[in-house]
């Protein structure tokens, strides 16, 4: 059922539950039953999507280092905003797509801060000894909510969409939570920069939630 929703996502069709339910010889309750609504249905079919594209950027990384994360990163947030399905489902219906994609426990966002945090487990980030107190659940959250608002920028507050800025952000982000510069360099030897702590709390009270 979720492949021919996905199916109709790619096609640029109206994913409709009653039509769905129909075409997979069910009764609309039980959809609703298995799926709670439209929002589950649609997330799971966007998701298919992103999780093939993920797929496609990570066979070209047989590391799993800062920098094969940060390529993955880029690449994906290009693939993302740049996939007509998804861009066109966002013009179509702009508030129900936002929710879809980035509201509080959509199956979209829960399945990417869930992406991001298995690489920061690889990554070792933060450190075990803590990184001002940010826990990795924290940062993959972080992560997330940052390429959100500059990813879908346009829909937020009309500014066109930024995936290159979005990923020299989560750059610096992994940085403040290793706990050294963008060279490797310990923070103690940096300038005084905004802790990772209160670049988290941007995170959570400047990107609207739809």
């Amino acid at each position: 059922m979720i492949r021919r929703a996905a199916e109709w996502f790619r096609d640029g069709r109206r994913v409709d539950l009653g039509r769905l339910a129909q075409a997979s010889g069910i009764g609309r309750a039980t959809l609703y039953r298995w799926f709670g609504g439209r929002e589950q249905v649609v997330g799971e079919a966007v998701w298919l999507g992103i999780a093939q594209a993920i797929e496609r950027v990570e066979a070209t990384e047989p590391e799993r280092d800062r920098a094969a994360f940060l390529r993955a990163f880029g690449r994906l947030a290009h693939e993302v905003r740049t996939y007509p399905p998804l861009t066109g489902f966002a013009t179509e219906e702009p508030e129900f797509a936002m929710r879809v994609l980035q509201a509080p426990g959509s199956v979209v966002q829960e399945r990417l801060i869930a992406w991001v945090a298995a690489w920061l487990t690889d990554l070792g980030v933060p450190r075990p000894d803590g990184a001002r107190n940010v826990t990795r659940a924290d940062l993959a959250y972080a992560i997330v909510r940052l390429a959100e608002s500059f990813l879908w920028s346009d829909m937020i507050i009309g500014t066109p969409p930024q995936p290159d800025t979005a990923t020299a952000l989560v750059a610096l982000l992994l940085d403040g939570a290793a706990g050294h510069g963008p060279a490797g360099i310990d923070a103690a030897d940096q300038p005084e920069t905004m802790p990772t702590t209160r670049l988290i709390a941007v995170a959570r009270i400047s990107v609207p939630n739809t």
